[in-house]
């Protein structure tokens, strides 16, 4: 889930609930609307600057498409760029693009999805210019492929390097995707998790989530600063945490638990637990909003819930 600069709305999309829709929430509504993007198998979101946002539509076949969005009216695409095959996988990929091109300098340039047969990187440029990666390291000798997808890619702040996330996978890839070879794998807190990224501008960090741990990496030496479990493991075993979020001026980390039905906030620089925000259900992925509300999403079901985070 990401929020606008004002924390007055929040964007995302469960692929299992919302298939090819977008869900906003603007604060003070009653409920949140549902705007239908594409007829794709689902969306991810991704947060861009000054309120712009990207949204992949995967469609599981020889398209991809990656579309450009504004906080203002999160609904509308303001420029897209659709990927098709033209044979032998990625490597003769057609590129459409559509709408105002003057917008991807606003956006992320990395991004990750399955077609053309395999996982591939989608590389964008500030004008508009795309190009497509396969991986030569994911093979079936290093990963179980029916098990093990890409699911994400980071970029690197002052560095053309990217870090490539796996599936069931503590060991991201450090790729560089100029000579297209993975230069090292890092390591996180080795719990088989799905790792996701985000920067903490203002202290030169990387945070990232590992099943049922929170990392903090050096951004320069890439190295694990600490680390803290924030999700007990239950009767069955382990329990995984949900989304997490660097908010108030990077100074706190709001994490979903689905299996404790809230979200905690942490201090960035001390990883102490400051705030909880009691939200029932099984909440997956959560923002925080104006007057400190903190909206979720249900797991299973995408059902909208909200409560304050209040001091723990």
């Amino acid at each position: 889930m990401i929020t606008n600069c004002a924390g007055t709305q929040a964007v995302c999309s469960l692929g299992w609930v919302h298939k090819g829709n977008l869900w906003v929430y603007k604060f003070g509504d009653r409920s949140p609307h549902i705007h239908r993007l594409s007829d794709s198998k689902y969306l991810s979101v991704k947060a861009g600057r000054n309120d712009f946002f990207s949204v992949v539509h995967h469609w599981d076949a020889d398209r991809l498409e990656i579309s450009a969005h504004h906080h203002s009216e999160p609904h509308r695409t303001i420029s897209s760029m659709i990927f098709r095959s033209l044979g032998r996988g990625g490597a003769d990929a057609q590129v459409i693009l559509t709408g105002d091109n003057a917008v991807w300098q606003e956006l992320p340039h990395a991004y990750v999805g399955y077609a053309f047969g395999d996982f591939h990187l989608f590389l964008v440029n500030p004008v508009g210019q795309a190009s497509v990666q396969a991986f030569d390291w994911y093979d079936n000798a290093h990963y179980d492929k029916g098990y093990q997808g890409i699911v994400g890619v980071q970029e690197i702040p002052n560095s053309h390097l990217l870090i490539v996330s796996v599936q069931r996978d503590s060991n991201p890839v450090l790729y560089d995707p100029d000579i297209r070879k993975e230069v090292k794998k890092l390591s996180l807190a080795g719990r088989g998790g799905n790792p996701r990224f985000q920067v903490r501008i203002s202290a030169s960090e990387l945070w990232a989530d590992d099943y049922d741990h929170i990392v903090k990496l050096d951004a320069m030496t890439l190295n694990v600063i600490e680390t803290k479990q924030l999700q007990e493991a239950g009767t069955a075993g382990r329990q995984f945490i949900g989304g997490f979020a660097l908010c108030r001026d990077e100074r706190l980390c709001l994490v979903a638990r689905p299996f404790n039905g809230d979200a905690i906030g942490l201090d960035c620089d001390s990883m102490r637990q400051t705030h909880r925000a009691a939200l029932g259900k099984q909440p997956l992925e959560a923002g925080l909003l104006g007057d400190d509300t903190v909206v979720a999403l249900d797991w299973k079901t995408g059902r909208f819930l909200h409560g304050k985070l209040r001091k723990a």
